[in-house]
């Protein structure tokens, strides 16, 4: 609910977006006696009632600790400062402290320069609501406050609205917003970005105020944690309230229709916060921004005026704003506008959008006809799970993701691994494109061979399996994004032996099956020489590699093709491989790599790569490769993509590190630990 001031009369009057335009009774403005300002009520009677049984609780029997799951716990963790600058930090979190460092006040107080009152001109007066600044010249705010563009281009973002030391009021400083620059808006999770001016209206410059990162990663608060809400209640000058909400801990058999993976829920016996208020931690990391309130059971048909007995808030979790975000940017400037803007805040590469136009589009816009079914019948064929000295076999790595029937099943009851000359492939049954390729390179016999560009279908798997140009060809229907076709093998890998053989090889690189999206720079550009790099780590006589490369699969990847034959498809936007080195005569050295969307790696967090939020050069945020542990990326690949790599973990030697060295960033082969 967003709040109404008549100009020319000294107070405030409650009034809801979708309610008329009635004025209630006005109270003196700045006294205990006001009425609630600038709330939504949920109707959610599952909601009311599970969260009253939780509140009504005795304090011994709300622990949910026990409850959390380790990982997510772990998370938790990961994102409290190290104990030397927070020695209570991890005991907060577990309830057994209520100390906090003295710099508590003063970091709250550079998080509340953030955030501003939102004001909108309305018929006889203006509604507000509270936004926060969370990117470069990019705010955020609810939906029920700023629902259109028209009204964003109306409205203004008053920063500084504040007592002093003193108690002085300060005038606030305005800044116009910029709907035609960026916005996105969305009903179903209640949030608003827009683009504001660098300069105030009497040049005040917006980078006074800061920002509030944003961390995609789910986990920043538990179940029976206390966090923190800074807000413009009612349009009046800002305040805190400090600690004074428990998040609860909700069983979500007890609440139908409400996802807990999107939404929070926080206790209150206060006000519960202005819409599109930042609810924070501990360690003023952004939690959710506030949009709801939870009345009791008995006060869900409440009229206006009524003095109604609320019980809880509801937020919405920044993660869940990241997931949302990142489905629509292919479809939707603004989603993929506001999302580079955020990942620069994390010290991230605003990443290129997809091409829209390549060397594929000029030079072929037909694909091949595949290969005659006799090409397949040579001996040889297919990843040799015995190239190096210690055996790695397919069937460990795919045990679960086959008994969980998530490959792509070839034709005539052949099993599921398209076999090539020095490599294979296995699809992924539900995303139709590559679930993983494992290549053997012999380095020492590799061949430069003259690139042509013959990409075609298989006829040993399904065409649903192998995207083709149905998908790619940017002329058979307008998209907001195209995409070029991107080697999962490298064309050089398989490129070895004989000179028949080379050509073969690289031949082979040219399948559909063997292709995904181009996007992010992905491939040759981004990946760099990490295989000519790591061969010459080789000290033995031999120069052999081995090295399995898939996309990381997430139930938010973005959507792309809806009208076109075989669509809509999910497109992955990070990478990853593992490499095996022959490295000397006789042993083996692992390394994992993921190249991509990096900020949604927990390993990052354990590894505090976040922690200090400072941005980095232009050169250095050109390439998003990470290297990380093998357990870290298994974790990272999840149950869309269950690999066991197990095998391979006692020849890693970054998993022999402290847990803060386990995520690393790879800017050139220096970087490289193997």
């Amino acid at each position: 609910m967003t709040q109404f001031f008549i100009e020319g009369v000294r107070g405030y009057a409650t009034k809801e977006v979708q309610q008329s335009n009635k004025i209630a009774a006005m109270k003196t403005p700045y006294t205990n006696a006001r009425p609630r300002r600038d709330i939504v009520s949920t109707s959610n009677k599952s909601l009311s009632k599970a969260i009253q049984a939780i509140t009504k609780k005795p304090a011994a029997q709300k622990s949910h600790k026990e409850q959390v799951p380790p990982a997510r716990l772990a998370i938790r963790k990961n994102l409290v400062e190290n104990p030397v600058a927070d020695p209570n930090g991890y005991e907060r979190i577990l309830g057994k402290s209520d100390l906090n460092s003295i710099n508590f006040l003063a970091r709250g107080l550079r998080a509340a320069a953030a955030v501003c009152r939102i004001k909108l001109p309305m018929e006889g007066g203006f509604s507000y609501g509270t936004g926060f600044l969370v990117g470069n010249r990019l705010l955020l705010t609810n939906n029920h406050v700023l629902a259109s563009a028209a009204e964003a281009s109306q409205s203004e973002a008053e920063f500084g609205f504040e007592h002093d030391l003193d108690g002085v009021l300060a005038e606030p400083v305005q800044f116009n917003l910029r709907p035609e620059e960026i916005f996105f808006t969305s009903t179903e999770f209640d949030i608003t970005f827009v683009a504001i001016a660098p300069l105030s209206q009497n040049g005040v410059p917006l980078d006074r105020y800061g920002r509030l990162p944003l961390l995609p990663i789910s986990g920043k608060a538990l179940p029976g944690e206390w966090v923190s809400i800074i807000q413009h209640p009612g349009g009046q000058p800002k305040q805190i309230a400090i600690r004074a909400s428990e998040v609860l801990g909700l069983d979500p058999k007890d609440v139908p229709g409400v996802d807990l993976e999107d939404f929070i829920h926080y206790s209150t016996d206060t006000e519960p916060g202005s819409s599109g208020s930042p609810v924070f931690n501990d360690q003023w990391q952004v939690v959710a921004i506030h949009h709801k309130a939870v009345p009791a059971p008995g006060f869900l048909s409440a009229k206006e005026d009524d003095d109604v007995n609320w019980i809880a808030n509801e937020g919405v979790r920044i993660s869940a704003i990241f997931r949302h975000l990142n489905r629509n940017r292919f479809e939707d400037d603004n989603a993929n506008a506001v999302l580079n803007r955020l990942s620069e805040v994390l010290g991230l590469y605003s990443s290129p959008p997809p091409l829209t136009s390549s060397p594929e589009f000029v030079l072929q816009e037909k694909q091949f006809a595949p290969f005659e079914p006799t090409r397949w019948k040579d001996a040889g064929l297919g990843y040799d799970p015995d190239f190096l000295t210690e055996r790695i076999s397919l069937d460990d790595i795919f045990k679960q993701a086959r008994k969980k029937k998530l490959t792509a099943p070839l034709l005539n009851s052949s099993g599921d691994e398209l076999k090539y000359l020095r490599f294979s492939v296995v699809i992924h049954k539900a995303r139709k494109f590559a679930l993983m390729t494992a290549v053997n390179i012999d380095g020492a016999k590799l061949r430069k061979i003259e690139r042509k560009d013959t990409w075609r279908p298989d006829a040993r798997i399904a065409a649903e399996y192998q995207p083709d140009d149905a998908f790619y060809v940017q002329k058979l229907q307008k998209e907001k994004v195209y995409f070029s076709r991107g080697h999962l093998v490298r064309l050089l890998d398989p490129s070895w032996g004989t000179a028949t053989e080379a050509k073969r090889g690289q031949e082979d690189t040219f399948h559909f099956t063997n292709s995904s999206p181009q996007v992010q720079g992905y491939n040759d550009h981004e990946w760099g020489n990490l295989e000519d790099y790591l061969l010459e780590k080789a000290q033995g006589t031999e120069r052999k590699l081995t090295v399995f490369t898939g996309p990381v699969y997430s139930n938010s990847d973005p959507t792309y093709g809806r009208k076109r034959k075989g669509g809509p498809w999910q497109i992955p936007q990070s990478f990853w491989k593992v490499a095996v080195l022959q490295k000397t005569d006789d042993t083996v050295a692992a390394a994992a790599f993921i190249v991509g969307q990096a900020q949604f790696v927990k390993k990052l967090y354990e590894a505090k790569i976040f922690t200090g939020l400072t941005p980095y050069t232009v050169e250095e945020l050109r390439s998003q490769k990470i290297q990380i542990t093998i357990a870290a990326l298994e974790e990272t690949l999840g149950a869309l993509s269950p690999l066991d790599f197990s095998k391979l973990k006692p020849f890693e030697a970054l998993g022999g590190l402290e847990s803060t060295r386990q995520a690393r960033w790879v800017r050139s082969g220096n970087d490289i630990i193997i």
